[in-house]
């Protein structure tokens, strides 16, 4: 199958039909703005589907816990539910390992052919940069393992999918739409913007966590001025396929000092 097939993917019920570039409207919920559809590599696919069905159990990274001890808030309970309910999603994905060719998203956004602008986060050309096959590569990871988890946060109380880019107005009161975590968090209230990140085997070290945790931050001041987050926490949940680890944390402004 080509990974171009002319069709249209619709963010909010996750619907594909055939594209009409004049109107990306969806046949079966009616949302007006859908993007153009890629198909996911069938290989890529396959490959994640059979890792999941021969690996042993997901495991809780407890480093990457106590290495963000320090920037965590205060707010006990909180944290504790966080972290219950992050090994609950994982859970559930393991009680899935079998059914996963109907979980594994098969398509995913063109951002490119959408909007006619690159995607953000595919331009590394500085030393140690990775290669435009290994940014995909890691792209289509997280992709994958990302559809998979908005499936499981629709049936966990707490979670909320973020379906679309959540509007904001900027600095000089213009209209913005690149601001959408993965998740959101729903506690007591509050409404707590979550990043989630898959890594490649060995590399869930510290030095890889930074991009993510900055990018976690952002949501958290953002979502302090369009949802219920008076305090801009943000949370971040990482995790190795391959290495079966996963682990995750709230975070605050004490991220800063790290």
């Amino acid at each position: 199958m080509s990974e171009f097939d002319n069709l249209y993917l619709c963010p909010v019920c996750d619907n594909v039909g055939p594209l009409n570039p004049d109107d990306l409207t969806c046949d079966k919920c009616d949302f007006k703005s859908c993007y153009v559809a890629r198909h996911i590599n069938e290989g890529t696919r396959k490959f994640w589907i059979q890792k999941e069905e021969s690996l042993g159990n997901w495991r809780f990274e407890k480093r990457f816990s106590t290495m963000m001890k320090n920037v965590i808030p205060d707010d006990k309970e909180l944290i504790k539910i966080f972290s219950k309910s992050v090994k609950e999603l994982f859970r559930t994905f393991q009680q899935n390992k079998n059914n996963l060719r109907d979980i594994f998203p098969n398509y995913t956004r063109d951002y490119k052919r959408t909007t006619g602008r690159r995607e953000r986060g595919w331009k590394g050309k500085g030393p140690g940069a990775k290669s435009i096959t290994m940014q995909k590569q890691s792209s289509l990871r997280g992709i994958i393992y990302e559809g998979a988890m908005n499936k499981f946060c629709e049936e966990h109380e707490l979670f909320e999918p973020i379906r679309i880019p959540v509007p904001y107005y900027d600095d000089k009161r213009e209209l913005q739409t690149d601001y959408e975590p993965d998740f959101w968090f729903n506690f007591n209230g509050q409404q707590i913007p979550v990043e989630f990140k898959t890594y490649e085997k060995t590399k869930m070290v510290k030095s890889n966590f930074i991009r993510g945790i900055k990018q976690s931050r952002k949501y958290g001041h953002k979502s302090a001025i369009t949802h219920n987050n008076p305090k801009t926490y943000s949370a971040i949940i990482v995790c190795c396929p391959e290495e079966r680890k996963f682990s995750c944390a709230i975070i605050d402004d004490k991220v800063k000092h790290m």
